[in-house]
């Protein structure tokens, strides 16, 4: 929590300046981000002398045994861990309310000075930003800086109801980027209702379970009331192969986004998630996990709730990208032609790729280049046979599999017309597979 200044001040004008400073980080509402009465906090600080409520770990152990029946709303809570080449710790916490209402603490260790910590806080109530410092506290025996942190992180995590949690971390000594992360926080992790989890940058996969375990989805189906889903977003963050094995990618529940320009996403990595949506950008994405994904979702191993696949290759060589013979092997396909005025993302490419065609057509040009940049200009759009009918499209390094909602469909005119599989065809196609791959299984046992 934020501490008002801390200088000699008189009982009276020392109260004074406490119900100020707890009016000034109030919410719209005038209702206190604690959630309790200005003057009810009031009597609970003044039962604390000074050097108490100056105290980052004796204030926040109290204030974390405080009950309330409803948790005030962060709209995000963003955490920031630092450790530089030198070994300095930081630690920043940031508190959005709305717009116009935020809190922001940093804490800092440094090696030079190693038993003591400072930081400081500011607040901004629309634009009128006010700012102090923590007074240092020096540590104690067996204590560290993250414990020490880790208490005040706590507070925010078990006494907010939290839209939106981001955490980035950055490791700056060589050769130990991961090898102090699971120290960042020391505390239990509680269960987190959220809306969206980025994570930034994280590598070591305790660091990163720990947070994983306690996520719950906080959004709401506007179709299903009683199924919730959550985003997930994750940038420059290694070990994409444990991560997409934990069982909460598993579930469909989770729309997941995954940026790392320098990483080869692993064939088992999309051989294993479930999720209603997924978008990737790596250097390479073979071709042979996509057409293992693709035939998942032809099968029907896939959520219900399944929209699109849109994985963005930073390649630059040719042949490193999705080939799209690979990508269709074992499936039932044909190449269409979609008229729709159903926004589809298979159709955004083309329509930002004509409206530079009609910018550029009044430069002259030969036949032969504007024979060939129409040929090339002209991807073709695939229709998958499966559950539902789906289109895929590879284009620029960019491939997009989309399968439309049962209501788009009836909007989108197909030419030729969709290939359809019928329930028992469909369950046939699927047993004889299975019945397959018995076989050998059988054949390698008994061989």
């Amino acid at each position: 929590m934020a501490h008002p200044p801390d200088r000699y001040l008189t009982t009276y004008t020392q109260n004074q300046r406490v119900y100020e400073w707890l009016q000034s980080i109030s919410k719209p509402n005038i209702s206190n981000f604690l959630d309790m009465d200005a003057a009810a906090l009031l009597v609970f600080m003044r039962k604390l002398d000074r050097s108490t409520r100056s105290k980052l770990e004796q204030s926040c152990s109290l204030l974390c045994k405080i009950s309330r029946c409803d948790k005030p709303h962060l709209q995000q809570l963003s955490l920031q861990f630092t450790t530089t080449w030198n070994h300095d710790q930081f630690a920043e916490i940031t508190a959005i309310f709305d717009q116009y209402h935020t809190f922001h603490a940093v804490f800092m260790w440094k090696m030079s000075n190693p038993l003591w910590i400072t930081g400081g806080w500011s607040t901004d109530k629309q634009k009128m930003i006010n700012s102090g410092i923590f007074p240092p506290e020096k540590l104690k025996l067996n204590a560290s800086f993250a414990s020490r942190t880790s208490k005040y992180i706590e507070y925010w995590l078990k006494n907010f109801e939290i839209d939106v949690l981001r955490i980035k971390v950055e490791n700056l000594i060589p050769g130990k980027e991961n090898a102090f992360q699971h120290t960042n926080y020391m505390g239990p992790v509680p269960q987190l209702k959220l809306k969206k989890f980025i994570l930034i940058g994280a590598n070591n996969l305790r660091f990163i379970n720990s947070w994983l375990n306690s996520l719950n989805p906080n959004i709401p189906d506007p179709i299903d009331n009683s199924r919730k889903t959550i985003d997930i977003e994750f940038i420059d963050v290694e070990k994409s192969d444990s991560i997409m094995q934990h069982s909460l990618m598993n579930t469909g529940i989770v729309n997941l986004k995954f940026h790392k320009n320098s990483s080869h996403f692993q064939h088992k990595s999309l051989n294993v998630i479930n999720v209603p949506y997924a978008e990737i950008t790596a250097r390479q994405v073979s071709s042979e996990a996509v057409n293992l994904f693709l035939k998942r979702w032809a099968r029907g191993e896939m959520t219900e709730a399944f929209e699109y696949l849109h994985i963005t290759e930073t390649t630059q060589w040719p042949k490193q990208e999705i080939q799209m013979r690979d990508v269709l092997k074992g499936l039932r396909y044909q190449i269409v032609e979609l008229q729709t005025d159903v926004k589809l993302r298979i159709l955004s490419p083309r329509t930002a790729r004509n409206h530079q065609k009609t910018s550029t057509s009044s430069m002259p040009t030969s036949s032969s280049e504007s024979s060939s940049s129409e040929i090339s200009s002209n991807p073709q759009i695939f229709q998958i046979c499966g559950p539902r009918p789906g289109f895929c499209i590879h284009e620029d390094g960019e491939f997009i599999f989309e399968v439309p909602k049962s209501a788009e469909i009836q909007k989108i005119q197909v030419f030729p017309p969709i290939l359809q599989t019928s329930c028992e065809e469909y369950e046939r196609q699927k047993n004889r597979i299975y019945m397959e791959l018995f076989r050998k299984k059988l054949i390698k046992y008994f061989n």
